[in-house]
């Protein structure tokens, strides 16, 4: 059997956390030697569906219907679950998005299968599907072991995984028509309001450089953000920075946080908790600066500095030719 990812998309546009899917599914079938699927629900959908097919797909199934025009959860669960009903998955794998969130667990009540939520990783050995994910408010790393599935459900943790890249070749596209009259759409979306945007997304920057308890007063986030505008990068913090109010909580890392990818990572007064470094843990680069040689944080960097941030950075700066 294969496995299926469900794809998010909004004004035509698919949603990173599905190309971040459809990378975590390649990397699962090429293992376990089966085809990753992908399915695309909505209404006027050719455009989107081409785009969908130029990533690294066996086949895009296409399901289109006027009660799909907007996304709803009771839409897009009844829709899966005939899906399903008709054709063979082992794992159905979305984002652990606000939308992914609501509509997949839905769908694994109404055929009573399991699901895993929010997974960092996923494998499959055999019949069995190995999904890891926090637990105790992130302080440890469960694996869980779904034996025979068919199929698991799992939501995947945004920032966890690289989006996939256009493979160069054209998936198949194969349009699924099912009678979705049974399906019971039980709110009408009149349209969308777009929020203005009051801070940037740290999830999309390529250099990040975040501070710590180190830094010790709110005053000294100002050389923080000293090097991080010299790096041309963004500021964000350690739980403690944003407890403290000192930043938003749209710039937190770990794993009650955002999860980063950047290019390039600099902790500055960071000890390195469990909870922050899996939010990180997926930078190209990793730099630390710590006063302390024993901080976890340098069990992840590729680069340490043990000593003053207040003396560091500084130099940092001037190297760069901003001091």
């Amino acid at each position: 059997m294969s496995i299926l990812i469900v794809a998010e998309h909004r004004d035509g546009q698919l949603e990173e956390t599905t190309l971040e899917a459809i990378s975590k599914g390649r990397e699962v079938s090429r293992a376990a030697k089966t085809q990753l699927k992908t399915v695309l629900l909505g209404r006027d959908l050719s455009t989107t569906a081409t785009e969908l097919a130029s990533y690294p797909l066996d086949e895009v199934l296409v399901i289109e219907d006027d009660r799909l025009e907007h996304y709803t959860p009771e839409g897009y669960s009844g829709a899966l679950s005939l899906l399903l009903g008709e054709e063979d998955f082992s794992i159905v794998i979305t984002g652990h998005t606000a939308t992914g969130y609501e509509f997949l667990p839905r769908v694994a009540a109404d055929l009573k299968k399991p699901i895993v939520t929010d997974t960092l990783s996923i494998e499959m050995t055999g019949s069995t599907v190995l999904a890891t994910r926090m637990g105790y408010n992130g302080k440890v790393a469960v694996e869980l072991a779904v034996e025979r599935p068919d199929p698991c459900f799992l939501t995947l943790r945004p920032g966890g995984s690289k989006a996939a890249k256009r493979s160069g070749e054209s998936a198949p596209v194969r349009a699924v028509g099912l009678d979705l009259s049974s399906v019971e759409i039980q709110r009408e979306v009149l349209g969308y309001e777009t929020p203005e945007v009051e801070d940037v997304d740290i999830s999309e920057a390529d250099i990040v450089v975040a501070a710590g308890r180190g830094i010790r007063e709110e005053e000294n986030l100002k050389l923080v953000e000293k090097l991080a505008g010299a790096l041309g990068g963004v500021v964000a913090g350690s739980r403690p920075i944003i407890d403290k109010g000192w930043l938003p909580w749209s710039r937190q890392v770990g794993s009650s946080g955002k999860t980063v990818r950047p290019k390039l990572y600099i902790a500055c007064g960071i000890s390195g908790a469990m909870q922050h470094i899996t939010g990180m843990k997926g930078s190209q680069t990793i730099v630390a600066i710590n006063v302390d040689p024993t901080a976890p944080i340098f069990a992840v960097a590729h680069y340490g500095v043990v000593g003053d941030l207040f003396k560091v950075i500084p130099q940092l700066i001037k190297a760069l030719g901003r001091g």
